[in-house]
């Protein structure tokens, strides 16, 4: 079983630094006053104005805050669906991800991007959707820090296998 991460794995960090992260940070102003955003706004701060300022800090100083990968999350949704954003991914991934399916090698994503992130950046990638090669996804809320043991062995036992059993694959130490 393989457990991939996305940024400087499959994908370009510098897609994310800037692409995605310039687009979420020019929209959270307007954002912070949806309905759908009202929970992230709770958690961070008192007052919308306040909670934009607090996320806008998070995203320059890259801080993987989880109300912070929620937003840009709601956020990102927003513009694969309209067409705006493309996700990027190596292309020698897809063939590899072909490859592994066709082998029936389960293959999940753990990263500190959310959940919903990772199923969008695999669903508009330009090489068209990928996320049916995928068995599933973590990220900090539902494994936990990227740099605990705890989280490997929490990912381990969700999939029901020994974490001597998983192959993890990241771009950073």
């Amino acid at each position: 079983m393989i457990v991939t991460d996305i940024e400087g794995t499959t994908s370009s960090i510098a897609h994310v630094h800037d692409v995605l992260f310039p687009y979420s940070r020019a929209r959270i102003s307007s954002w912070v006053r949806r309905p759908e955003a009202a929970a992230v706004v709770r958690e961070v701060a008192a007052d919308p104005d306040e909670a934009a300022s607090v996320l806008v800090g998070w995203i320059d100083a890259d801080v993987k805050a989880t109300p912070l990968k929620t937003l840009q999350g709601l956020i990102w949704a927003e513009g694969y669906a309209s067409g705006e954003l493309t996700a990027h991914v190596y292309d020698d991934v897809p063939p590899v991800l072909a490859r592994w399916s066709a082998a029936g090698v389960p293959v999940y994503v753990y990263s500190s991007g959310s959940e919903l992130a990772q199923r969008l950046w695999f669903r508009h990638t330009q090489h068209g959707d990928l996320l049916g090669h995928f068995a599933g996804h973590f990220d900090t809320v539902t494994a936990g820090p990227k740099r605990e043991v705890a989280s490997y062995e929490a990912i381990a036992g969700k999939i029901g296998v020994a974490p001597g059993e998983l192959t993890f694959l990241s771009g950073s130490c």
